[in-house]
């Protein structure tokens, strides 16, 4: 049908505007688009960050340490805790539920959330490497992984890096992952387990190692730095959505952290003292610990392209390609470069 002069609008939807000559209609456009200047504005900038971190994980000691010694606010930054998690996938899901901006978590569950698409998020760091051991409980004579055949060992999930540091052991070994009896079991539950006669072994992050160690419950077989060199452990992911609104605030926070990291390596003695508060664990067990420990902040990101293909391969990870899935979900831009 043909529009009237000065008719506006579809079909079953139009109206006149008296007097619809081009001028009155630009006017009448131009008061509507006043009316609702502010409508779909993007929302300022914060220098707020609600952050979660997981209790009593040493690798994530770096958190603490910045905000002790103050280099988030040295970085003009608002730091909020936004959550105190158990595990990686509670974390995970209160960045589902929009109530984090940026996390210290486990490259499993982060890797694992966003390939099914629950979260959006980005890793922007890398907080650890290393860090984890294969523990033996006391009593049991073993000069290496094959004299676990037969035994049963927990790992604190499928999929996790643990599990993933486990089989590649089992495969140096050349023993079956059908040769031992795997099981999963939370970390703070395995050295009672393993007290007991319950397990033969695990495998965990410290500073549960040196913990079972330290009780005389158990012995290291092997440290995961010996079965993957340097591998990548902890990161530091960010919502994508707050980092596209907040790049500058990313870009501290991340500078408050590679600060830290720095101050970790350059202060042992003190740090492992705010290592102890951090985790409330035995002081010469977490001075013990984080020997076993590299902080870094440099992402390794061959290696975490090497453990996506690991989760593709059993099932886990259902992406096209390992290199393409990490391009979207790694970003290095915020991370300070050297002059």
């Amino acid at each position: 049908m043909r529009r009237k002069r000065g008719q506006v609008g579809g079909s079953g939807t139009s109206r006149v505007i008296p007097g619809g000559t081009p001028a009155v209609i630009a006017s009448a456009i131009l008061i509507m688009a006043l009316m609702f200047t502010g409508c779909g504005e993007k929302e300022p900038a914060t220098n707020a960050v609600k952050v979660g971190y997981l209790r009593s994980d040493l690798h994530q000691l770096a958190y603490y340490v910045a905000g002790e010694k103050g280099f988030f606010t040295e970085e003009g930054l608002d730091v909020k805790e936004g959550g105190v998690f158990n595990a990686g996938p509670e974390e995970m899901s209160a960045f589902s539920a929009g109530e984090l901006d940026m996390g210290y978590v486990g490259t499993a569950p982060a890797v694992t959330f966003a390939a099914q698409e629950m979260v959006d998020i980005l890793i922007v760091a890398q907080i650890n490497a290393g860090g984890s051991s294969i523990i033996v409980r006391s009593g049991l004579e073993a000069g290496d992984v094959s004299a676990l055949k037969g035994r049963t060992v927990a790992v604190p999930g499928h999929s996790t890096v643990q599990d993933f540091l486990f089989r590649l052991a089992l495969t140096e070994a050349v023993l079956g992952e059908d040769e031992v009896n795997i099981i999963t079991l939370k970390p703070p539950e395995m050295i009672g387990a393993l007290a007991s006669g319950q397990i033969d072994a695990f495998v965990a992050w410290e500073p549960y190692p040196q913990m079972a160690v330290a009780q005389n419950v158990g012995w290291v077989l092997e440290n995961s730095s010996e079965i993957w060199p340097h591998h990548p452990c902890c990161v530091l992911v960010v919502d994508r959505g707050f980092a596209e609104r907040n790049p500058d605030t990313v870009r501290r926070f991340v500078a408050a952290h590679v600060k830290a990291t720095e101050y970790i390596n350059e202060n042992p003695l003190e740090s492992a003292d705010m290592g102890h508060l951090f985790t409330g664990q035995d002081s010469e067990a977490v001075e013990a610990a984080m020997k076993n420990i590299e902080f870094v902040h440099e992402l390794n990101v061959k290696g975490l392209q090497r453990y996506v293909e690991f989760l593709m391969e059993i099932g886990v990870v259902k992406v096209e390609s390992a290199k393409s899935f990490c391009d979207t979900l790694i970003d290095q831009q915020f991370l300070p470069r050297e002059n």
